[in-house]
């Protein structure tokens, strides 16, 4: 949405709340728009969950003041940062409660003065995101929030569950623990009655879920730093590796800069290349993501790394190879 639609919303909902009686034709001329989009921006507020209202007697409109927060008093810095979060990284790729988080922007937004919304809108308007593929949030909101309140009230669910690592649906009595988005999409971390362990589930696998009605007594002990431990991701293996990789000076800056791992450490060598440390739970997710540097980076150690790598970048040869041998047969012909 473009800043100068958000200030005509705003303006429409200032309108709609001054105590004043607004017809469609007053209300469209106050706002400075056609009857037509005057329509299209009430449609935008009843989908963002504005209550307006409609006197089929008086054909008026308005929104009752108790729909919105008490006055805020926000400086120029919180206003600009607000603003930031609710227009750029509140996305409907990535949260489930996307609609309510719109509503409830456009509510805080209507509290500023118009010179601070103007003087953050030009700030603004040069300020993007662009989120990396994840799995649709929009997907899993109902779902989400059955788990939200089994997570809260310490509540059983018997769900169904499509398991890529069983390769079939599987049914189990779980204990929601929590709820965390990484690594593309949305996550349930759980206590599983039939794997007696707690186990990462993700939410948009989820078949069907029936409340139980039935408390459990959460473990004190656990917490979710615990349950990922040292693993590169989320799939602690039980075993940890100390890792050593050597990156090409090419692309040493940009893996430099990111912190990857808690444990990672970096040192520079004489030619550009660096060298790069970490204490890893687990082979499997870290040897993924090295693939992604292809012949960049060299395996130091552990060995079973290196031959996993090696093992991968086989098999991708042997396909390679085996589709350029189909492409010449048929060729051939």
């Amino acid at each position: 949405m473009n800043v100068s639609r958000v200030y005509r919303l705003l303006k429409l909902i200032a309108l709609l709340r001054s105590g004043r009686r607004y017809d469609a034709e007053s209300l469209s001329e106050a706002v400075g728009v056609s009857r037509r989009t005057m329509f299209r921006d009430l449609r935008l507020l009843e989908l963002a969950g504005v209550p307006y209202r409609f006197d089929h007697s008086k054909h008026t409109y308005s929104i009752s003041d108790s729909f919105f927060l008490p006055p805020l008093h926000l400086d120029l810095e919180e206003s600009l940062a607000l603003l930031m979060m609710t227009r750029t990284f509140v996305s409907d790729q990535v949260h489930p409660a996307h609609s309510q988080a719109v509503s409830a922007a456009l509510k805080i937004e209507s509290s500023l003065p118009a010179e601070v919304l103007a003087h953050c809108g030009s700030w603004l308007d040069g300020v993007s995101m662009r989120w990396p593929p994840v799995s649709p949030a929009g997907t899993v909101g109902a779902i989400f929030e059955q788990f939200q309140r089994a997570v809260a009230n310490h509540e059983r669910l018997i769900v169904t569950y499509d398991s890529v690592y069983d390769d079939k649906e599987i049914s189990t009595l779980i204990e929601p623990l929590h709820l965390v988005f990484m690594s593309r999409g949305w996550y349930l971390l759980a206590r599983s009655l039939k794997h007696n362990a707690v186990r990462t589930f993700k939410v948009d696998r989820f078949v069907k879920v029936v409340s139980t009605n039935e408390r459990f007594r959460s473990d004190p002990a656990w917490s979710v730093e615990k349950h990922f431990g040292a693993a590169w991701r989320m799939i602690p293996e039980g075993t940890t590796y100390s890792v050593r990789l050597r990156f090409h000076r090419n692309v040493a800056a940009s893996v430099e800069e990111v912190q990857w791992h808690a444990s990672q450490s970096t040192s520079r060598l004489e030619n550009g290349a660096m060298l790069f440390d970490a204490e890893v739970d687990g082979l499997k997710e870290i040897a993924s993501w090295i693939m992604g540097y292809g012949e960049w980076v060299e395996v130091l150690a552990p060995v079973e790394l290196r031959d996993m790598i090696r093992e991968k970048a086989e098999r991708m040869v042997f396909h390679a190879r085996r589709l350029d041998g189909a492409e010449a047969r048929t060729c051939e012909r």
